[in-house]
C-alpha cells in the first residue's frame, strides 16, 4: 500500500502565503493605456454624456497636452449641491491612500476593503500604471486567488477536526446515516486501489462545517459561525463552478464581507487549535 494520499496540511502556510504574494493586483486591472480618462476642466455634464461604457469611475488628466492623472471622478455620486455646469476639477476625488494600491500588492489585500475603497489607481515605482475595481472582481485572476483562499480554509477546518476530535469514529458518528454510507464507501473504494487513506479526505465542505460547528469554542456564537460558514460555502460553490459570483455591485460588496469574514474565522481556528 502506498501512503502519499495524505498531504502534511499542517505545514501550508507559508506555501499559502506565496502562492496570494504571486497573484497581484496588476494581474486583474486594466493598463492605463486603455483607461477612458476625463480632463480637469471639462463640464460634469459633457463627462457624464460620454460616458458611454457607463464607468463608475473615471481617472483625471490635467489637460489635453499634461496627462498627469490628478485623481478620480465619481460618475455616479455628485457630492450635494454639485451642478453638472461644474467642472470636474470641482468635483475631483484627489489623490490619497484611499485612492491608490501597489501594482504588487495581492489580489485578496484589494478585494478585502473593496466595498469601502471601490477604485484604486494602480501604482508601480512613481508611476500610475491601471486601475482596479469593484467591477473586476470576476476576472480570472481573482477567481483564482478566491479558489486559493477557499482551499486553504478548507485545510484549515481539516486541522481542526483532526485536533478536535479523538479518532475517525467520533466524527463520523456526528455525521448523518446517509453522509456516512457514501464516506465509508468511498473508503472502500480507495482501499480496492491499493491506496491507503483517510475518510477524512472525502469530506464535502458541508461535511466539515457540521463538525467544526459541533466543536468549535472560539469567540463567535454558534449562530454567527453557522451563518459565516454558510456564506463561505456559497461563495466556495460558486466559485468552484465556474458561476458569477459578483455579478453586481451589491453582489461584489457581499464577497468583499464574506472573504474579511474568512480571513477573521481562518485565524481564529487556527489560534484555537494552536492552544489546545
Amino acid at each position: 500500500m502506498t501512503g502519499w494520499a495524505r498531504s502534511n496540511f499542517g505545514d501550508h502556510r507559508d506555501g499559502f502565503d506565496t502562492l496570494h504574494a504571486g497573484l497581484t493586483v496588476e494581474l486583474m486591472s486594466t493598463p492605463r493605456e486603455h483607461l477612458q480618462v476625463c480632463r480637469a476642466d471639462d463640464r460634469v455634464a459633457d463627462v457624464i454624456e460620454q460616458n458611454i461604457q457607463n464607468y463608475d469611475y473615471l481617472p483625471v488628466v490635467r489637460s489635453v497636452s499634461d496627462l498627469k492623472i490628478l485623481g478620480l471622478f465619481h460618475t455616479k455620486a455628485l457630492p450635494a449641491g454639485a451642478l453638472q455646469g461644474d467642472s470636474v476639477a470641482q468635483n475631483l476625488i484627489p489623490l490619497s491612500e484611499d485612492t491608490i494600491i501597489g501594482a504588487d500588492s495581492s489580489i485578496l489585500e484589494f478585494v478585502s476593503d473593496a466595498d469601502q475603497k471601490p477604485c484604486r489607481l494602480v501604482v508601480s515605482g512613481a508611476s500610475i500604471v491601471g486601475l482596479v475595481s469593484l467591477s473586476d472582481l470576476q476576472r480570472l485572476p481573482v477567481r483564482a486567488a478566491l479558489f486559493a483562499l477557499i482551499t486553504g480554509f478548507e485545510i484549515t477546518l481539516l486541522i481542526a477536526i483532526r485536533k478536535w476530535y479523538r479518532d475517525e469514529e467520533e466524527w463520523l458518528s456526528s455525521l448523518s446515516e446517509g453522509r456516512r454510507e457514501i464516506l465509508e464507501q468511498q473508503k472502500a473504494a480507495a482501499l480496492a486501489r491499493d491506496t491507503l487513506v483517510e475518510a477524512l479526505l472525502f469530506t464535502q465542505f458541508s461535511d466539515k462545517k457540521q463538525l467544526v460547528l459541533k466543536k468549535y469554542r472560539g469567540k463567535r456564537s454558534k449562530a454567527s459561525l453557522k451563518d459565516a460558514l454558510n456564506k463561505i460555502e456559497r461563495l466556495r460553490n460558486f466559485v468552484a463552478h465556474a458561476n458569477d459570483y459578483a455579478p453586481s455591485p451589491e453582489q461584489a460588496t457581499e464577497v468583499c464581507a464574506v472573504v474579511r469574514s474568512l480571513v477573521e474565522l481562518r485565524s481564529d481556528i487556527s489560534v484555537l487549535v494552536s492552544d489546545q
